[in-house]
C-alpha cells in the first residue's frame, strides 16, 4: 500500500482497512487510538495558540482606545482628564478584557494627583451595557463604543474556543472509556 499524501487519501486508506480481512485489527486499533489521542491533544494545543492570538488582537483594540485617550490628555480638550480605561491579559489561563473608571484625587502636598480606579462590572454576557459608561465624556463615549464592539467581538470568539477545549477535553475522556472498551471485548470461543 502506498504511503497516503492527501487528507482524503488517509481517509480512504482508514476506509479500506476497517473492513480488510487479512489486516492485523489489534495493531490498526492501536494505531487509530494514538492517532485519535495525538490529534485531540494537538487540538488543545492550537486551541492554545488561537487564544494567544485573541489575546493579541484584543491587546490592538484596547491600544486603539488609549492612543485616543492619550491624544485628548490637553489642557485644550473639553473633558480633560478622560476617565475611563481598559485592560487586556491573561489570568489563570483565562482572556479577560476589562473596563474601569478612574477618580484623580489631588495629593495633599499639591504636586499631582493619586489617581483610584474602580472596575466596571460587565452587566451583559460579552459586553458592558451602555449605561456603564454614562460618565464618560463626550469625546470617550464613541471610542469606548468602538472598542467595546470589538472586544465583544473578541469575548464571543474565546467563548467558543472554551467551549471547544471542554468537547475536546471530553473526546479525551470517552478515547479513554472506549480504548478500555475494547480491550475488554472477548473473543468468540471455538
Amino acid at each position: 500500500m502506498n504511503k497516503p499524501n492527501t487528507i482524503e487519501e488517509i481517509t480512504e486508506q482508514w476506509h479500506e482497512m476497517a473492513r480488510a480481512k487479512e489486516f492485523d485489527h489489534y495493531q490498526g486499533r492501536r494505531m487509530a487510538l494514538d492517532h485519535c489521542r495525538q490529534y485531540l491533544q494537538s487540538l488543545f494545543k492550537s486551541l492554545d495558540m488561537e487564544r494567544a492570538r485573541l489575546r493579541y488582537l484584543a491587546q490592538r483594540l484596547s491600544d486603539h482606545f488609549w492612543a485616543h485617550n492619550e491624544a485628548h490628555r490637553t489642557k485644550e480638550t473639553r473633558g480633560y482628564p478622560g476617565h475611563h480605561g481598559c485592560r487586556v491579559r491573561m489570568l489563570r489561563g483565562s482572556l479577560e478584557m476589562h473596563w474601569y473608571y478612574n477618580s484623580f484625587v489631588r495629593v495633599k502636598n499639591g504636586k499631582g494627583h493619586a489617581v483610584f480606579s474602580e472596575h466596571i462590572r460587565r452587566a451583559l454576557k460579552h459586553r458592558y451595557s451602555k449605561p456603564a459608561f454614562n460618565r464618560a465624556h463626550d469625546w470617550e463615549r464613541p471610542i469606548i463604543e468602538e472598542t467595546e464592539a470589538g472586544f465583544e467581538m473578541v469575548r464571543i470568539m474565546n467563548a467558543n474556543l472554551t467551549h471547544m477545549r471542554r468537547l475536546v477535553r471530553a473526546n479525551l475522556k470517552q478515547l479513554d472509556r472506549l480504548e478500555a472498551h475494547l480491550d475488554s471485548l472477548q473473543p468468540p470461543e471455538h
